[in-house]
């Protein structure tokens, strides 16, 4: 993509940050636009965001791709909100639990789409093919919705105090930067820190994310449903597995630290986004993603300089006691669980 718009590094760095650019105001827009579209969101946004996420692999200039990218941002933000919405409403109406399970699948399809973009590349398929087919899957799948656009929602609820949203807001950017720190320099250390092969250091941010599919999948069926609790595990889970990776000098206790930590930052998103449903529906689910999607932009850079002013093992030191943020964060989200409207 680099290559074809003839961008440097430096450029494309700057291009990229068109998706952020465009997220953040369509997750708000899509939460206030629940009221009106609360039945259709989810189709909608598929099909916008499998229309717009195959534009960038037909950009001809920087400007071009720029452009095509504020429209994938736009529609990746807004189907975010759109999905966990639609969740929220699922398991308000039908006493059901479909939050982990969601997200579980969402963290198989990025393993799934890693792995499978990988080898679709060494077989020598074009990226615009990739994309393609990924775009038709995609509006098959807001098909296949639309027709379940009948299905009951909850009327929304309008949350009185904007305190309780940010501060759900704030422990979830905690949660997004150990996630976006872990997934940018796990593989790092194992290759340059435990002076790992390829092949190893590879593992870092591929059993983080099993970790992640398993820590769901696991949580969807024997979880609490307590938000101290799940929060509590989620928290103690990211600091003893990053703390087992930063003090050890065998990487495959690393990679197991990271394993561990992975199983226990899966409870921490699908758990802030039901406290912040139960708090004023889709809205407020919005202004929770807004606020935390902060995490994800400053988790990487965040890590880098820390490391750089001590080392790739204190960057993990530094991880783990971030994840200690998250236990302290337990009674204040139990209390607002707990004041939330029934």
């Amino acid at each position: 993509m680099r290559r074809g718009v003839g961008a440097t590094n430096a450029q494309l760095g700057v291009i990229l940050l068109a998706v952020a650019l465009a997220a953040l105001p369509a997750m708000l827009l899509t939460g206030r636009l629940s009221n009106r579209a609360a039945p259709h969101l989810v189709w909608l946004t598929l099909a916008i965001f499998g229309v717009a996420g195959v534009l960038p692999a037909f950009a001809s200039s920087r400007w071009l791709l720029f452009v095509f990218l504020l429209l994938a941002g736009a529609g990746s933000g807004a189907l975010d909100v759109a999905i966990n919405a639609r969740a929220n409403s699922l398991e308000t109406v039908g006493s059901i639990r479909v939050m982990d399970g969601m997200h579980a699948l969402y963290s198989a399809g990025v393993v799934v789409g890693g792995v499978g973009t990988g080898l679709l590349r060494r077989a020598g398929a074009h990226p615009s093919a990739i994309l393609g087919g990924v775009c038709a899957v995609v509006l098959l799948v807001a098909a296949a919705n639309a027709r379940a656009a009948a299905l009951p929602v909850t009327p929304v609820r309008q949350t009185a105090l904007v305190g309780p949203l940010l501060v759900v807001g704030a422990v979830f950017a905690v949660s997004a930067l150990l996630e976006s720190g872990v997934e940018a320099w796990s593989a790092l250390l194992l290759e340059s820190g435990l002076h790992s092969s390829p092949a190893v250091s590879g593992l870092g941010p591929g059993l983080f994310a099993a970790g992640m599919v398993t820590g769901r999948g696991l949580a969807q069926r024997l979880a609490p449903t307590s938000t101290a609790s799940r929060m509590a595990v989620s928290g103690a889970a990211a600091g003893i597995g990053l703390g087992l990776s930063a003090a050890t000098t065998q990487p495959a206790v690393a990679v197991a630290g990271i394993f561990i930590a992975g199983c226990g930052l899966a409870l921490s998103v699908p758990t802030l986004f039901r406290l912040a449903g139960r708090l004023g529906a889709a809205p407020a689910i919005s202004t929770v993603a807004v606020v935390g999607y902060v995490g994800f932009l400053v988790g990487p850079p965040v890590i880098g300089g820390v490391a750089g002013a001590t080392s790739l093992r204190g960057g993990f030191v530094f991880l783990a006691g971030v994840g200690a943020l998250l236990v302290a964060s337990v009674p204040i989200l139990g209390r607002l669980r707990r004041e939330s409207p029934a």
